[in-house]
């Protein structure tokens, strides 16, 4: 399923802070990695030889640095390939990996920002929104012990213990798959969580009806007897994995946050772009708070249409090709 890893890069120490996991999956997994830089254009000045210029030194600075990359995975026996494009980065990265038929993308978010460097946090949240596949994404900065920020190391994550949040719609499943295969390679733990509104209605809502009064609190519902993550459960279970059931009360987003940051826990893989009502979470949106407050790493699946029915809009055409 991560037989083929794209691996977008901005140049920036941050920005590399993915390739150790990405190395650790390379071990575990027959799998190739394209490590690919872009180049963002440079603004016209009004003086093209200039630009040119600038842009061909920037172009060959970018091909030295990814094949140093390259050699340093070939050096330890991977597989990997290296290209640098000119264009957009979140457009370019949705676009190289339709090309290559990429199973995953692997990247870290919030890092460095200016001419040559992206706005990593508002790039990833674009791919995870639009990607066809699997995004791994890994935060630059990590919580100490005390509780204060700190930036993140390239030290190898263990990944013990997996997250598997659901809601029980089908939307919420589309990451079990990719769960189930991550948890296969580490030997990991999987904890299915289901998050439950505090408050549920009785019965549709009707015009001139007072929506706050339809609102009754339900009684909780135990870890033991919760069907959404028995369902759940069971198939990973099947998948010779070990499972631990957990349901609790509040705001879907909050809570997930919140028992991602539990001891042991080293990754969170949830959808995107779900269902939404009283009984379900709007997905997408919960997700997105994740993505910018969780301080582990996410493997992220959205709940797509079938690729035959895609439009062929949805994929960017716009991008010039400097080289492979």
């Amino acid at each position: 399923m991560f037989e083929r890893i794209l691996v977008p890069l901005d140049g920036s120490p941050r920005a590399e802070l993915i390739l150790s996991q990405v190395g650790r999956i390379l071990k575990r997994e027959d799998a190739e990695v394209l490590l690919l830089r872009i180049v963002i254009p440079i603004p016209d000045s009004g003086i093209a030889e200039e630009d040119r210029s600038l842009l061909d030194e920037t172009r060959h600075e970018a091909e030295a640095y990814i094949q140093n990359l390259v050699k340093r995975f070939t050096d330890q026996g991977a597989k990997a390939r290296g290209r640098v494009i000119v264009g957009s980065p979140s457009e370019t990265i949705l676009e190289v990996a339709e090309e290559e038929g990429s199973t995953m993308i692997a990247m870290t978010t919030h890092g460095r920002t200016g001419l040559s460097r992206w706005f990593m946090g508002s790039v990833a949240e674009k791919v995870v929104r639009a990607s066809n596949v699997p995004v791994l994404v890994l935060r630059s900065f990590r919580t100490t012990p005390q509780g204060s920020v700190e930036p993140a190391t390239a030290a190898e994550i263990p990944f013990r213990k997996l997250l598997f949040p659901t809601d029980g719609s089908p939307a919420s499943w589309v990451a079990a798959g990719p769960a189930e295969e991550f948890a296969r390679l580490f030997s990991s733990e999987i904890i299915v969580l289901h998050v439950e509104r505090p408050y549920d209605s009785p019965g549709a809502i009707l015009p001139g009806m007072d929506a706050g009064a339809m609102l009754q609190p339900s009684e909780p519902t135990s870890s033991e007897e919760d069907r959404t993550t028995a369902t759940a459960a069971e198939r990973f279970r099947q998948a010779g994995l070990q499972v631990t059931r957990r349901t609790v009360r509040g705001d879907p987003a909050a809570e997930i946050i919140d028992q991602g940051s539990a001891p042991g826990i080293d990754l969170i893989a949830l959808a995107t772009h779900g269902r939404s009502g009283l009984s379900r979470w709007l997905t997408g949106s919960v997700t997105e708070r994740v993505l910018r407050h969780a301080f582990v790493p996410l493997l992220i699946v959205r709940a797509a249409a079938p690729r035959a029915a895609r439009s062929p809009a949805s994929v960017p055409q716009k991008r010039k090709k400097v080289a492979r």
